[in-house]
């Protein structure tokens, strides 16, 4: 009875905490269109604050690794927790876009503190047998603070400022630092690690030069490129006209991205039924259908295609970490999954950036069509050549 009590807490304050960060991570998107305004900037400018932030966390990710051989991960975790703090509260103070936009990159360089940690961390505090459950939450988790970010920031701007919203999530991480320190467990750092990790590290391009592992670390990137495109440049799309939602509205449309906590652990589930390249295969399907039904002038229509399009998004996300670590054993296994968190944030930035000019010849339909180009060509080729081999 005591052992299931306290994986309920574990769980429940996991599940807290990092839906809590994953939702500082999110917050400009839904107020994008407000923040262009505020501060009179191009739609390149406004996008700099999701993606540079996501390219900042891509670089600094695989930098905490020889941090976390050294140091006990739960201290780590909580610095870097209390200086995300920090971060987003100068958020809540910037008056111009210069120090919003330095609060954003600060977020980035801490925000990898947490989460590369955080996915060797949640294995190492359940048991064996409870592993894919400790996955579900920290997966379930990432998708319910993706859409709490975006939710509760296009609520709180429509009614209070985006100085406010900024405000509400610092509050919020103080609360998430507090919930780590009582309700996650410490873990006796190992200090007697092979030197297999530390040759397996200096050989990133034996990964790279893996043509089934580069064939699986580019479908996640060029998959999140489109989710992070269609999320961001629908939110300008629906505040110009004939749509013109306000800020509440533009963040009530992600509550449609809840699908991705059912979504998740579904989707691993079946891929362990049907087969991990069968499973990446209806995904792309999903996130294809879902990417031109968003074209559609009916707004029912439009998050129709916004929920297919989560559906494909986080069904990949699911699939491919675990089908990347099955392809190398142990200690190369974290690397691989290193590794794929830095192709996926590289994705999530280019996917807020290169649209942007797209946008300014094409528009939203422009911004559509690239996408389903891009994974047409770049992702469905590679996927077949994965059936074949399969």
């Amino acid at each position: 009875g005591g052992e299931i009590v306290l994986m309920l807490k574990t769980s429940l304050t996991l599940f807290f905490v990092v839906s809590v960060i994953f939702s500082t991570i999110y917050t400009p998107q839904a107020i994008l269109p407000t923040l262009k305004e505020v501060f009179h900037l191009s739609i390149a400018q406004t996008n700099l604050l999701l993606s540079g932030m996501l390219f900042v966390l891509m670089v600094v990710t695989p930098l905490y690794a020889p941090i976390a051989k050294r140091w006990e991960k739960k201290k780590i975790m909580m610095l870097s927790l209390f200086f995300l703090f920090i971060a987003v509260g100068l958020s809540a103070w910037a008056t111009s876009y210069e120090l919003l936009l330095i609060s954003r990159v600060m977020q980035g360089i801490f925000i990898p503190g947490i989460t590369a940690i955080m996915l060797s961390y949640v294995l190492d505090i359940y048991p064996k047998e409870h592993r894919g459950l400790g996955m579900g939450v920290y997966m379930a988790a990432t998708g319910f603070g993706a859409v709490m970010g975006r939710l509760l920031a296009g609520w709180m701007t429509y009614v209070y400022s985006y100085q406010e919203t900024f405000g509400l999530f610092a509050l919020l991480l103080l609360v998430a630092l507090l919930a780590m320190a009582v309700g996650l467990p410490r873990i006796e750092q190992n200090m007697a690690i092979s030197n297999e990790s530390n040759k397996s590290q200096n050989n990133i391009l034996s990964y790279i030069t893996n043509s089934k592992a580069l064939a699986i670390l580019l479908i996640p990137m060029v998959v999140f490129f489109s989710f992070m495109a269609i999320t961001t440049f629908i939110t300008y799309h629906l505040a110009q006209a004939p749509f013109a939602l306000n800020d509440q509205e533009l963040g009530s449309l992600f509550l449609v991205l809840l699908l991705a906590v059912v979504v998740s652990p579904l989707a691993g589930r079946y891929s362990d039924r049907l087969g991990r390249v069968q499973m990446l295969f209806w995904a792309l399907g999903s996130l294809v259908a879902g990417i031109l039904l968003t074209l559609s002038g009916s707004l029912a229509v439009i998050l129709i295609g916004l929920g297919l399009v989560t559906v494909g998004m986080f069904s990949v996300q699911s699939v491919a970490p675990t089908y990347l670590g099955e392809l190398f054993p142990n200690e190369r296994a974290k690397v691989a999954v290193l590794l794929y968190q830095m192709f996926f944030y590289f994705g999530g930035a280019m996917g807020t950036l290169v649209p942007a000019w797209v946008w300014d010849f094409g528009g939203y339909a422009g911004v559509v069509w690239f996408c389903v180009g891009l994974v047409s060509l770049g992702v469905i080729p590679i996927i077949l050549k994965l059936c074949k081999r399969s």
